[in-house]
Formats: C-alpha cells, sequence, structure tokens
C-alpha cells in the first residue's frame, strides 16, 4: 500500500466516529473553527497544509510561496448568521519572507452576538522548512464582552510531491471560556496536500487530522479543474469531514471560476431540515 493510501485510509478512519461522540465539545468563540472562506469550506476546512492566502487562519508556514492575492468571502450560515472575512499576502524579501494578514467577522443576528478575529502572521524559509508564526486578536460579544490575546505556530516542508504540514493553534491567555462550559480551542492539526496534472485537468488532494480537548477529527478535499484558454478555468471541489454538529452533514461541495486575475468562489455546506450554508469568495490577484 502506498503513502497515499496509508493517509486517506488514517483519515476515513478518524472521519468514522462512535455514535457516543457524536458532537463536538463547545468552543468560543465560535469564529475560530468556523471556515474562512469558500474553498476552505468545500474542501471541508482541510487547510493546514493549504495553498493560498487563507491559511493565515490555518498554519502559517504555509504563506511561503503563496500567491500574492487579496480575497474577499461573505457567507450566509444558516437562517440568521452572516460571516465575513478579508485576507491578503505580500512577499519580503530574504528567506522568502512573506507576511499575510487577515479579518475574519460572523454576526448571530438571533443571539445578538459577534465574534470577530484579527490575525498577522510571517513565515520563512529555511534549509527547506517552511517555518512560520501568527499573532491573533480575538473578540466574543455578546452579554459579556470577552477576548482574547492568541498565537499559531507551524511549520511545513515539501516531500513525496507534495506538502506535509503541522500547526498548533490558539496559544495564550484568554477570558473567553470564563463564561461557562464553552472552551478555547486549542488544537494541533497536521495534513498532507498534493497537487499534480492529468492530462487537461489540474488535480489537488488535501488531507487533515487534528486534535483538540474531547474532540478528535479529520477532513479530506478534493479538486478538479479545467483551463481551456489561457486566463479562463473552473474548478469543481468536494470535501468529507467528521462532523462538529449532529445536525451537520460530512459532505460540502463547491467550485470556482477565474477570468484572468479574478477568481470566484463558491461552496455549500448541508444540514438537517434542508438547511445550507452558502459561501462565495471574491480574490483578486
Amino acid at each position: 500500500m502506498n503513502r497515499h493510501r496509508v493517509l486517506l485510509a488514517a483519515a476515513a478512519a478518524l472521519l468514522w466516529p462512535a455514535a457516543a461522540a457524536a458532537q463536538a465539545p463547545p468552543t468560543a468563540p465560535p469564529v475560530l473553527t468556523l471556515p474562512s472562506s469558500a474553498r476552505v469550506a468545500a474542501l471541508a476546512g482541510a487547510w493546514v497544509a493549504g495553498r493560498d492566502q487563507d491559511v493565515v487562519f490555518h498554519n502559517p508556514a504555509q504563506l511561503v510561496g503563496v500567491r500574492t492575492d487579496f480575497s474577499v468571502s461573505m457567507a450566509r450560515l444558516g437562517d440568521k448568521t452572516n460571516m465575513a472575512s478579508l485576507t491578503s499576502v505580500y512577499t519580503a524579501g530574504k528567506l522568502s519572507f512573506t507576511l499575510g494578514w487577515g479579518v475574519h467577522l460572523i454576526d448571530f443576528d438571533a443571539t445578538n452576538r459577534q465574534n470577530a478575529v484579527a490575525t498577522i502572521a510571517g513565515a520563512v524559509l529555511y534549509k527547506g522548512l517552511r517555518i512560520g508564526a501568527a499573532g491573533k486578536y480575538a473578540a466574543d460579544r455578546r452579554d459579556i464582552n470577552q477576548h482574547a490575546l492568541l498565537a499559531d505556530v507551524g511549520v511545513a516542508r515539501n516531500i513525496w510531491g507534495g506538502a506535509v504540514a503541522l500547526a498548533v493553534q490558539n496559544l495564550g491567555h484568554s477570558t473567553l471560556s470564563d463564561l461557562g462550559v464553552e472552551k478555547l480551542p486549542r488544537r494541533v492539526a497536521a495534513g498532507f496536500s498534493k497537487a499534480q496534472s492529468a492530462g487537461p485537468l489540474d488535480l489537488a488532494l488535501f488531507t487533515q487530522v487534528s486534535h483538540r480537548s474531547g474532540w478528535n477529527s479529520a477532513a479530506a478535499g478534493f479538486e478538479a479543474g479545467y483551463s481551456w484558454i489561457e486566463g479562463l478555468s473552473v474548478t469543481g471541489r468536494i470535501g468529507v469531514r467528521r462532523p462538529e454538529r449532529t445536525d451537520e452533514k460530512p459532505v460540502s461541495l463547491g467550485g470556482a471560476f477565474t477570468a484572468d486575475r479574478l477568481t470566484l468562489e463558491y461552496a455549500l455546506q448541508l444540514f438537517d431540515n434542508s438547511k445550507r450554508s452558502h459561501l462565495v469568495t471574491i480574490r483578486w490577484r
């Protein structure tokens, strides 16, 4: 059995949870665990070894080599929840030094609650190893306003024709868990990604396993892109993961259309009782 099948088998084992632990423990603020863009959502959140500027929220080490895009994401998460995020990346010189920033906002209309996280990250390439760190300010506004100053650290390396990556997230002091049973989602995540061409198609696979207190999960995403003329392309995406909620479906879908420097992306997440979440991302490079 080759390495890729071993990775997929391990992910599949974690994606088939026992009924006794069907839902993740509550965490705060939710903005730290929800997808930041349509591409991340369509690929089931398997983005610790991701390949665009949204890695600023998932693994700062992967900023090295990312295109210097600017992206805006908007989403309707259920009936009364709205999301928006902004990200951008800049290259800065020696050791492939790369800077990135991101802002992620969520408004829960039904409960008059707002979440926000602002992130600044940097990464370098040293002897083939990508090393990154990020500082974050997270806020949870409801009856009592809570906040936290947090840090992420990550490493990544090219191997087996792809990239293997590891990140530790949400380190630091927080008042966010003072409100009750909700805990800060400190997380360790590892993953592998690989892209290659197959005839006229550009294929990419993303996998991830992660752990936080009381919850282990795995996710995998696959995308296939096709370009029929220079500057124009379409991409289809599918992802599967262990759902964090009992009413959430494990499969997510999405796609993208690129015209020269502009890319439009869409993702669909499914829930019980025909409920859906829709995410749209606009990228400019």
